[in-house]
């Protein structure tokens, strides 16, 4: 297994495609058409004989916390393996490899939704147990307000 980070703006066509169809089948969405901050995401892969099989990005985010300055974060999004590689820990290696290179490269927070705490919280993930909002010009909204 091998994993590489790839800016978004760096993909090849092929490499794009095979994160669509792993996304799309996980997901039931394309990480392409679904949001305009994706362009700058980075994508965290794994590729196993020339194939796509795990994948992860993030985008940068600002997070302030207890209205302290704001925290530089890692938002992930779109962790998913291919079904038919699960259960092989492709994804634990791959969230791995994805902390190293966050801590590497200075990021004060990761943060993501999971659908499985239980799955994160055994790699060291900490379930926020805080209020979350969304700032929009000179407003802030609770997320389940927004």
């Amino acid at each position: 297994m091998q994993f590489k980070i790839i800016a978004a703006q760096d993909l090849d066509r092929n490499q794009r495609h095979q994160i669509a169809d792993l996304c799309f089948s996980a997901f039931d969405e394309d990480p392409w058409t679904q949001y305009a901050f994706m362009q700058k995401a980075i994508h965290v892969v794994g590729i196993l004989n020339n194939q796509i099989v795990s994948h992860a990005l993030w985008t940068d985010r600002a997070f302030t916390i207890n209205g302290s300055s704001d925290v530089k974060t890692a938002y992930v999004e779109y962790v998913t393996t291919d079904y038919t590689m699960r259960g092989k820990g492709i994804a634990s290696q791959l969230l791995k490899y994805l902390v190293e290179t966050l801590t590497h490269l200075e990021y004060e927070l990761a943060a993501l939704q999971p659908e499985d705490e239980a799955f994160y919280e055994k790699l060291g993930w900490t379930v926020w147990k805080g209020n979350l909002s969304i700032k929009q010009d000179t407003c802030s909204y609770l997320t389940d307000e927004y």
